[in-house]
């Protein structure tokens, strides 16, 4: 990892219980929270040495930061289905 990436990562870490620390990151990184949240879930895909626990907390942070849909899977009860 770069050492912007680690700073990204490190940020994340330390704010993350506290929703985030919005308010630090444009003058911390000279980004908007959105740009953000979006290069943190990038790293967090791309850096498989990063802890799971973490890794599945930071994402959950990025998701509702972003506004992504919790995906959530139904089976279908459609009655129409097999007519």
């Amino acid at each position: 990892m770069t050492k912007d990436e680690v700073a990204l990562l490190d940020f994340a870490v330390q704010w993350a219980p506290y929703d985030g620390g919005d308010e630090h990151i444009l003058p911390e990184f000279g980004l908007v929270p959105t740009d953000f949240y979006h290069r943190l879930r990038c790293l967090l895909d791309a850096q498989p040495k990063i802890d799971a626990g973490t890794r599945r907390r930071l994402k959950s942070l990025c998701t509702r930061k972003l506004g992504y849909p919790t995906v959530v899977q139904q089976k279908s009860t459609s009655p129409n289905r097999g007519r």
